[in-house]
């Protein structure tokens, strides 16, 4: 599973996450978003019936800085996510990795 994550990210930025040659990962982690029809929506459980009526091998995402300050995170933070595969049903493959993101 081959993902590309930053190290860090700044309050008042935003960065891709980007994928590498298998589509089907999901980046839990508090600030991801996903672009559905065209609009970034926040990785949420409020948002999950409309993120998993979309193939998650079409998904794109990113970490938002500014959600992470509306969610409490601040400078000298760490948040700890997840990185986890799915196959086109949204269905688990039981391949996780842990990884962790520097607020600066």
């Amino acid at each position: 599973m081959k993902a590309d994550v930053p190290s860090s990210i700044s309050i008042n930025e935003v960065v891709n996450l980007g994928i590498g040659y298998y589509k089907g990962l999901i980046f839990n982690i508090p600030g991801s978003e996903v672009l559905v029809n065209g609009e970034w929506i926040a990785f949420t459980a409020e948002n999950a019936s409309r993120i998993k009526a979309t193939n998650p091998m079409n998904l794109e995402w990113r970490l938002n800085g500014v959600l992470l300050r509306k969610y409490g995170y601040s400078p000298g933070q760490t948040i700890q996510g997840q990185i986890i595969t799915v196959d086109d049903q949204w269905n688990g493959l039981r391949l996780e990795k842990d990884f962790t993101i520097q607020v600066r």
